[in-house]
C-alpha cells in the first residue's frame, strides 16, 4: 500500500508527465552517460529499468539490447501513459520500485536515472533491487545527492526561513547511499559522483522547474510567504548568479555494484 507521502510523490509525478521530457534535458544527459556505462555490461536476457518516467532511456536500452527483453518500471499513472506513446517494443510495468511484482532472480542488470533519491528508505529499496537480480547481476543507476539545489537550500537558511520552509528536502549523501548499497547485501560497490552546475533567469524561475518535473513533494504541505521568498531571491541574485544568470548545484550519483 501506498502511505500518504508515496501518493503525493505519484501525482506530482503524473501531473507532470505531458511536460517532462521538455523539461527534462538534465536528466537526458546523464542518461546517456549511463547508456555507455550499460553497453560495457555483457549482453543480458533481461534488463530493468526503475523509474523509467516517459521511456526515454527504456527506449534507448532496447535499441542497445535489442535481444534482451527490456522493461520500463514506473508507478505514476501520467508516466506509464506517455511511456506507452514510445515506438518501441520494450515492456511497461506499473509498480511500486520497493514491491517488484517479478519473480526473484530473474534480473540480469536493474538499471535507474535519477529517480531512487525519491526513495525514504534507500536500503530497503537497494535490498528489493538485489533479491530480483540474477547472482552475478549488476545494478547501475544515478541519483541526486545531498549537494543537490545546495545554494537554494542556503539561500533559504540565510534568510530565516530554515531548511523546513521548502516543499523539497536535503537528499542522501554520497556515503549513506554507499552504506544502503552494501548493506543491501551487494559487492563491488562502486559510487562516484559528479557536480553539474545548470542556469536559470532566477530563482523562481528555477523553483519552477522543480514543481515543473513533480519533484515539490514533502511530507507536509508547505507555504512559503512572499516576504521570504523575495529576501531569498534577492540572497540567491547577491551570491549564486553570474553573467548567463542564477545557477543551480546538481550532484549526480554514480552507482555500480554486483550481486
Amino acid at each position: 500500500m501506498f502511505d500518504i507521502f508515496d501518493q503525493k510523490i505519484r501525482k506530482a509525478f503524473s501531473e507532470s508527465a505531458v511536460q517532462y521530457d521538455v523539461l527534462a534535458q538534465l536528466h537526458r544527459e546523464i542518461g546517456r552517460e549511463l547508456t555507455a556505462k550499460l553497453k560495457e555490461i555483457e549482453p543480458s536476457d533481461v534488463v530493468l529499468d526503475i523509474g523509467m518516467g516517459t521511456g526515454w532511456l527504456t527506449k534507448r536500452l532496447k535499441n542497445y539490447f535489442p535481444d534482451s527483453t527490456v522493461i520500463g518500471l514506473d508507478f505514476a499513472t501520467g508516466m506509464i501513459e506517455q511511456a506507452r506513446k514510445q515506438d518501441s517494443d520494450f515492456d511497461i510495468v506499473q509498480a511500486d520500485a520497493r514491491a517488484l511484482p517479478f519473480k526473484e532472480d530473474t534480473m540480469d542488470i536493474i538499471t535507474s536515472n535519477l529517480a531512487y533519491q525519491w526513495m525514504d528508505n534507500l536500503m530497503q529499496s537497494f535490498k528489493c533491487c538485489y533479491s530480483h537480480l540474477k547472482n552475478g547481476g549488476t545494478l547501475c543507476l544515478t541519483m541526486f545527492g545531498r549537494q543537490t539545489l545546495d545554494e537554494l537550500f542556503v539561500a533559504f537558511e540565510q534568510c530565516k526561513g530554515g531548511k523546513k520552509s521548502l516543499p523539497f528536502r536535503r537528499l542522501a549523501s554520497r556515503d549513506d547511499i554507499k552504506q544502503a548499497v552494501m548493506s543491501a547485501g551487494f559487492h563491488n560497490v562502486s559510487v562516484d559522483y559528479e557536480q553539474i552546475k545548470v542556469r536559470f533567469p532566477d530563482m523562481l524561475a528555477l523553483i519552477q522547474w522543480i514543481k515543473g518535473i513533480g519533484a515539490n513533494v514533502n511530507d507536509k504541505e508547505i507555504f512559503i510567504g512572499k516576504e521570504l521568498l523575495a529576501k531569498a531571491n534577492d540572497y540567491y541574485n547577491g551570491h549564486f548568479k553570474d553573467r548567463l544568470g542564477i545557477y543551480a548545484t546538481f550532484e549526480v550519483v554514480w552507482v555500480q555494484a554486483n550481486k
